[in-house]
């Protein structure tokens, strides 16, 4: 599947910014207590698969051997 570098980069600004929201509600719950795991786990997946479609297959490469091999040590 071929994307334009112009869809790419608004997939992952798209997908940052799903991120730092992500990060606001974590902060939000741990200051008031309040439950929304929910609203967390369905931003946090969609966020993810936007920067996941947003990375070229060499960075995707790259991340993986870097995270492959912290978990070897």
């Amino acid at each position: 599947m071929l994307m334009n570098d112009d869809i790419k980069g608004l997939c992952l600004f798209v997908g940052l910014l799903g991120l730092t929201y992500v990060a606001c509600l974590l902060l939000l719950t741990l200051l008031t207590g309040a439950k929304i795991v929910k609203g967390f786990m369905f931003m946090l997946a969609f966020s993810c698969g936007l920067i996941s479609l947003g990375l070229t297959p060499q960075v995707k490469t790259r991340m993986a051997n870097i995270v492959n091999s912290y978990i070897r040590r």
